[in-house]
């Protein structure tokens, strides 16, 4: 049932469109979220493209959702870019950040 969440979490962000209500940023944080708790990266990477096109600006919350979701998936370049790209924003990065782009190094091997 787990995996399935991240589903049902798009479709509602898509049904707040359709209904004339765009998705601000505690919508997508908890998008983002479940598609990181659902090992779905790709969505959750297409999630941050449709913020930025959409001009909800992220929060810390939003980059420790990616950088988790890259750290379920090894994919420690992608931390490593998202955390430093937080300071490039004006965000602190904070212990939750550091953990999560620490273990997508060591599940990366690097």
């Amino acid at each position: 049932e787990k995996c399935k969440r991240w589903q049902r979490a798009l479709v509602l962000l898509m049904e707040m469109s359709l209904n004339y209500l765009p998705p601000d940023q505690v919508a997508y944080n908890a998008a983002l979220s479940a598609c990181e708790k659902g090992g779905n990266v790709e969505h959750a990477l297409r999630l941050l493209a449709e913020m930025r096109d959409s001009e909800v600006v992220p929060n810390e919350i939003t980059l420790n959702a990616a950088i988790s979701a890259f750290e379920k998936d090894a994919q420690w370049q992608h931390a490593m870019c998202f955390l430093f790209g937080m300071v490039g924003v004006r965000l602190v990065p904070d212990d939750i950040s550091y953990n999560a782009a620490s273990s997508a190094c060591e599940k990366g091997s690097q």
